[in-house]
């Protein structure tokens, strides 16, 4: 199979196991926090067919590290044990608007391409200084909250600011490439473990970096394989979707460059929703 899935989850197991039905013949790497409590983790584990393979599990909370060690463990699995051309990393808040032979075929004439969310800095709705502050200055997680160093720093030699979504579709030679430069580079590893939100900074301003190898051509810049409600925006988190978001759903479905081949976010009980999507957006060319 050209695809794999490395899939975070903390909760919904209903709706992860409808995302293990779907994403039909996909081998998907799931993380499960650490601070899960061992029930809800019983629950979201269970029963699971062997195409799913559980990773090591990571303390993953909100902003943290975490998030970002638990991706690149999935990305790790994936590269060492099968051929898959294309990872898909993506959270149990998501689901596909697309069916899982639709997936593999659009990514199948990818032709090496990622597919992920990059903007170089200053990024506008990133605050008044425009994001460089996650970079300049020491950061890390206190109840949900931001405690940052008012002591500038340079960043490791060779990066170019960037950030993006964690939500991304990467080409097996991006993902191989990200791996070769954390294990070769522990500068950068330790430099990220207290920038402002990780998981959104490390990987697109590695791959938007030209010392790194990653060339502009291989990968959708500004694109997002996501539909995604921010409301109004500073915001934190996007909004949940329900059976009104649908005539947006089938916009961003069937746009005439990059389409989105995922949405989030949705609750434990969209059922309804994701009834309508498989039923409306699925069977569309």
């Amino acid at each position: 199979m050209t695809v794999a899935v490395v899939l975070l989850a903390h909760d919904k197991p209903k709706l992860l196991r409808r995302l293990v039905r779907v994403l039909d013949g996909f081998p998907i790497f799931l993380h499960v926090d650490a601070g899960v409590p061992q029930q809800m983790h019983a629950e979201l584990t269970s029963a699971l067919p062997e195409r799913v393979r559980l990773l090591p599990r990571i303390s993953s909370g909100w902003a943290t590290f975490g998030l970002l060690e638990a991706e690149l463990a999935g990305y790790r699995a994936v590269c060492s044990t099968t051929d898959a051309q294309h990872v898909v990393m993506m959270t149990g808040a998501d689901y596909p608007l697309v069916n899982a032979e639709g997936l593999a075929e659009r990514l199948g004439r990818a032709r090496g391409r990622s597919w992920a969310q990059i903007r170089r800095l200053p990024i506008r709705h990133w605050g008044p200084m425009g994001g460089y502050d996650r970079f300049v200055f020491g950061n890390r997680v206190r109840d949900r909250k931001r405690v940052w160093s008012l002591i500038p720093r340079r960043w490791p030699k060779g990066i170019r600011p960037a950030g993006g979504s964690q939500l991304k579709i990467l080409a097996r030679h991006h993902a191989e490439l990200l791996l070769r430069i954390v294990d070769s580079r522990p500068d950068i590893v330790r430099y990220f473990k207290t920038v402002w939100v990780p998981d959104e900074t490390m990987i697109p301003t590695l791959l938007a970096s030209p010392e790194f190898g990653a060339q502009r051509e291989s990968y959708h810049r500004e694109g997002n394989a996501w539909y995604i409600d921010w409301g109004k925006r500073p915001s934190p988190n996007p909004r949940w979707l329900d059976e009104t978001d649908l005539p947006a759903l089938r916009a961003a479905r069937t746009r005439e460059v990059s389409p989105a081949l995922f949405a989030r976010k949705f609750r434990e009980d969209s059922t309804a929703l994701l009834d309508r999507i498989e039923q409306d957006l699925w069977p569309l060319p």
